[in-house]
């Protein structure tokens, strides 16, 4: 059965009282939907920043998207690259806008999102923001953080669409952590056929781990799927400042998207640059 709706009282204070709480409910609820219609109207200006044809006129798309929102995650990320912030000023702004992210997706989202968070549009800019942090940590060489952030990304969503994994295994072998980086290409066992971070690393993790037969044949099969990154490796080529915005798997621009991220690890480890010299 339907439910009754509440009768309106006759006696005139309680009357009023009754009067007055119906107007705080709706004014809460208009305020509510103003408040949502803020935040919808921001990440579209933060949608329309990104794909801004000037810094002039993205920094005021971004700027009119914090006036609505000044929680917005994906906003606080362009001002915080506007202001160029970097070492700690950077990372502690990094650590303030993922909380503040953490807080506006809210307990709900961290129970029943995990782990496919990548799924839900509304927890993208929070996944933006950690990669950021992860990121900051690993150029600053701080890098069981970064792989704590990476591996934290991971459990949230393990399919990975951002592709966290080709940053997280190069810095697993830069920190010697080899049985953490066999887990990782296990888990991720085509990458071992396809990705040039893949592949690379196998062959400084079976050079590391004492398989010289297993390392020439890994080489084998990094040269046949990226012959670009050889270059880089052995340094003969620089990796440029300006990447590319989208690469093929075994193409010039996938060797230099990743080039910096695998030499992080591979400088760790002078010997397997002679070895991979040596004819």
């Amino acid at each position: 059965m339907p439910k009754k709706k509440p009768e309106m009282p006759t006696d005139g204070p309680t009357a009023m009282r009754f009067i007055m709480e119906g107007l705080m409910r709706d004014l809460g609820r208009d305020r509510a939907d103003q408040e949502q219609n803020d935040k919808d109207r921001a990440q579209d200006l933060v949608y329309a920043a990104m794909e801004a044809r000037t810094a002039t006129e993205m920094f005021k798309l971004v700027n009119t998207a914090l006036e609505l929102d000044p929680a917005n995650v994906d906003a606080r990320l362009m001002r915080a690259d506007f202001r160029g912030l970097e070492g700690e000023d950077r990372i502690f702004e990094l650590k303030d806008i993922i909380a503040e992210g953490a807080k506006s997706l809210g307990k709900k989202a961290f129970k029943e999102m995990v782990p496919h968070f990548w799924g839900f549009i509304e927890t993208r800019p929070y996944m933006r923001a950690r990669q950021h942090l992860a990121e900051e940590y690993r150029v600053s060489g701080r890098l069981e953080e970064a792989v704590l952030e990476y591996n934290e990304m991971l459990a949230l969503n393990e399919n990975d669409n951002q592709g966290v994994r080709y940053e997280l295994l190069p810095c697993l072998l830069a920190l010697d952590r080899l049985a953490d980086a066999r887990k990782l290409m296990q888990r991720f066992e085509d990458d071992c056929t396809f990705s040039v971070v893949f592949t690379w690393c196998r062959v400084l993790e079976r050079h590391l781990s004492g398989d010289p037969a297993g390392a020439k044949d890994a080489l084998v099969v990094a040269r046949k799927q990226n012959p670009h990154m050889e270059a880089y490796m052995k340094g003969h080529r620089k990796p440029p400042k300006n990447l590319p915005s989208s690469y093929a798997e075994g193409s010039k621009e996938e060797a230099v998207t990743y080039a910096d991220v695998l030499l992080l690890a591979w400088r760790k480890h002078p010997g397997a640059l002679v070895a991979l010299a040596a004819p």
